[in-house]
């Protein structure tokens, strides 16, 4: 698959880097030559230093080839019209980042369709949407739901207490098996269990189990499940304004923003929510915003370190949940340090993003989603391969490698080492980044 990006910048170099381990030909175009260089050699692509809004840049890049062409530019208009340019020389599909709401409204969608952008992504409607599914879940730090919300996915870190701290996977016993723990994040590592794998308090665990029977992993890991209604948020701009107009009745919002301005705009465009005027480096503000009673707390400022120090105050004065937005991917290790409810990060939710376009639009029928340093993938099981030979456990599996659930005619199940799988089965799959062709394998 060829893949051209135009943009340089924190998401287009997140994305290059990220899609450069699967054994796609990467294409990046930016005029910043030291960018650049630094892309060119750590990572497995091509660089192109040029104007992406040049016919001539383009035709470098030999655009006519592309199967996905994304612009990423911090201008949306010249992501619109340079997916216009690369359209009409032959890209198959065009996907531009966007950074106004109303560019999302259907009517305004299907001019910029016209104009020969196929999909427009706003990265602030991606976070606003992450932030309230981890308010709607408040024992979790990820929530990915399959089958039509059958299976879940929960990343949750392990308490101290928990029961299933300091055990090996395989001294599970026969009750403890309804869930199947995909991925553990461990010091800045992502590892796939084996049955030797030891659990450990702090770890946070990908596991994926039954919607029926998720309250029971939560409490297996320590958790109790909670109702989130009273929110406080730090930080007024359009990922807040944008998460209150979205946010489910029972939710009701205080808001801390030091810029009057931004908070007289967030009160008029969101009226049922508290703006308070404020540094959220104060006590007395956080204390005049209710912190200390409220179920959730939300750091949203464009301050990553910020953030991080807000949320650290706020959970110190009791409140349950935190929510942390890191802008910049190194910050992203020193957030998970500090163990909070969940970590935000647009460039994530943008990489997930563009991997489900790929799928929709049939250039990649398996990719489903990223975690830090793994993927999880969707593969349909055809007669004959080898992987419906034996059992699982017969099976030589990488290790890189676990199955996390399947669906075998329309109801969700776990995978064990005793299962074999038939033609038809859909598979849920989760290997370490670079490893995706791997996976593919097992199912030629």
């Amino acid at each position: 698959m060829r893949i051209t990006i135009v943009g340089a910048g924190a998401t287009g170099t997140h994305l290059a880097k990220y899609m450069s381990g699967e054994q796609m030909d990467i294409i990046i175009v930016d005029k910043n030559a030291e960018k650049l260089a630094s892309l060119d050699s750590e990572y497995n692509l091509m660089t192109i230093e040029g104007d992406g809004t040049a016919f001539a840049t383009l035709r470098r890049a030999d655009v006519k080839k592309c199967d996905l062409f994304i612009a990423v530019t911090d201008v949306a208009e010249r992501n619109i019209v340079v997916c216009g340019m690369a359209r009409s020389m032959g890209a198959r599909r065009t996907v531009a980042r966007v950074d106004r709401h109303d560019y999302m409204e259907p009517h305004n969608l299907e001019v910029l369709h016209q104009m020969g952008v196929d999909r427009a992504i706003f990265a602030e409607d991606l976070l606003a949407q992450g932030i309230l599914a981890s308010l709607n879940h408040s024992w979790t730090r990820n929530w990915y739901e399959f089958n039509r919300g059958t299976m879940i996915m929960a990343g949750l870190r392990l308490e101290k207490e928990a029961p299933l701290a300091g055990k090996y996977l395989r001294d599970l016993t026969a009750e403890e098996r309804f869930f199947h723990i995909v991925g553990i994040r461990r010091q800045f590592e992502t590892l796939i269990p084996k049955g030797d794998s030891q659990l450990m308090a702090d770890d946070i665990l990908y596991a994926t189990v039954n919607a029926s029977r998720q309250n029971d992993l939560a409490l297996m890991a320590g958790k109790h499940p909670f109702e989130i209604r009273n929110v406080v948020i730090a930080g007024g701009g359009l990922m807040t304004e944008l998460t209150v107009q979205n946010a489910p009745k029972q939710l009701h919002f205080t808001v801390i923003e030091n810029n009057i301005e931004v908070a007289q705009r967030l009160a008029q465009n969101c009226p049922k929510c508290d703006v308070i005027v404020g540094e959220t480096s104060e006590h007395d503000v956080l204390e005049e915003a209710g912190v200390s009673r409220a179920d959730a707390f939300v750091a949203l400022t464009e301050s990553s370190e910020g953030n991080i120090l807000s949320c650290l105050t706020a959970r110190d004065m009791g409140v349950k949940k935190t929510i942390v937005y890191v802008d910049k991917m190194h910050f992203f290790n020193m957030a998970e340090s500090f163990h909070f409810g969940a970590i935000i990060n647009r460039q994530m939710l943008m990489a997930n993003a563009m991997f489900q376009i790929m799928i929709d639009s049939g250039s990649l029928t398996s990719k489903m989603l990223a975690l830090p340093n793994a993927e999880m993938i969707r593969l349909e099981v055809k007669a004959g391969t080898r992987i419906t030979k034996a059992p699982i456990r017969e099976l030589k599996i990488p290790a890189e490698i676990t199955f996390a659930g399947m669906v075998r005619n329309g109801q969700s199940e776990l995978v064990t080492g005793q299962t074999q799988l038939q033609e038809g089965d859909h598979l849920l799959a989760v290997c370490l980044q670079g490893y995706l062709q791997k996976a593919k394998k097992l199912f030629n």
